[in-house]
Formats: structure tokens, C-alpha cells, sequence
């Protein structure tokens, strides 16, 4: 449950900052070494009650992406309509290591 944590908090920021370049037409902004372009690739597998599995390029994504600093992030879930058990399952579709305690 705790590398769900990190994932969610990634996807979070996906969406937060995917609203804000929509709105402001500013050039891509970065979050946790990703781009929001490239986290918005996740959002279809955490989003719904039966969301469908991560795609190979969202799970490219998240092995790129700082997942301590997710991990720092994920209290801020939950606002943005985002799966909870869904995005704690992406880690481990994905084969993705987590830090400890995330």
C-alpha cells in the first residue's frame, strides 16, 4: 500500500498541473523530474471505478519519475477525483520500486 501512496501522489500533480497549462497556456511544466504532458499518459488508469491497466508509456513515465518526491505528496490526492485503490495498484503494475515508509 505504501509504493500506491507515491503513485498517487505523482498522478495528483498530473492533473493539477494538466488544468493549469489548459488555463494558462504555459509551456509544460515539470513535477518530480516529469513533465505534466507525460503524467497526464496515467490518468485513464487511476480515473473511474474500474479504471483500465497502465499503458507501457505511463508505466515508462512513472519509472522515470522522483518517486521520493511523490511520496512527499500525497496527501493532496484525494481532491482531484483520482482512484485511491487504483492508484495504489500502478506501482505494482508497473514493477516500480518505491522508497520505504512512502
Amino acid at each position: 500500500m505504501a509504493k500506491s501512496y507515491s503513485t498517487m501522489i505523482f498522478l495528483l500533480f498530473a492533473l493539477i498541473m494538466t488544468v493549469q497549462i489548459v488555463t494558462s497556456n504555459a509551456a509544460p511544466a515539470t513535477i518530480c523530474k516529469v513533465t505534466i504532458n507525460e503524467l497526464v499518459l496515467c490518468l485513464p488508469a487511476v480515473m473511474g471505478k474500474k479504471p483500465p491497466k497502465p499503458t507501457p508509456d505511463c508505466c515508462a513515465v512513472l519509472c522515470k519519475a522522483d518517486t521520493q518526491c511523490m511520496c512527499n505528496q500525497k496527501s493532496e490526492l484525494g481532491k482531484f477525483g483520482i482512484s485511491p485503490a487504483a492508484a495504489m495498484n500502478l506501482p505494482k503494475k508497473c514493477k516500480i520500486k518505491v522508497p520505504r515508509g512512502c
